[in-house]
């Protein structure tokens, strides 16, 4: 597959795996999600891999979407984005608990 390498995609995983533990410490449930870009153009194209992300519900609703970037000179990071997409908060991946927490406090809001 081209794309993404499948040792840095093997990275976001583990760290997705990292905050779904603290998350279900909460009371959230998640699903790891494995995306693959398939061309439709003409001809055959290899299938392009593209970063994991993990889907965040709380009572079959779900609340947000979590992928993890990786950023020149500053590590990885947590990107939490709304159900439509939009990215709202980012946290350090070398911190899943600062992050389960925020997202927790986005399930029940005050």
């Amino acid at each position: 597959m081209f794309g993404m390498p499948e040792e840095a995609a093997e990275e976001h995983r583990r760290a997705l795996g990292d905050l779904r533990k603290e998350l279900e410490s909460h009371g959230l449930r998640c699903r790891p999600v494995e995306r693959i870009h398939l061309s439709m153009r003409r001809g055959y194209y290899p299938p392009v891999l593209r970063p994991p992300e993990m889907d965040v519900y709380a009572d079959a609703r779900l609340i947000v979407t979590v992928t993890v970037v990786d950023v020149p000179n500053g590590g990885a990071w947590h990107l939490v984005k709304q159900p439509d997409g939009l990215p709202v908060e980012a946290h350090s991946a070398d911190d899943p608990s600062s992050a389960a927490t925020a997202i927790a406090a986005r399930a029940c809001p005050p």
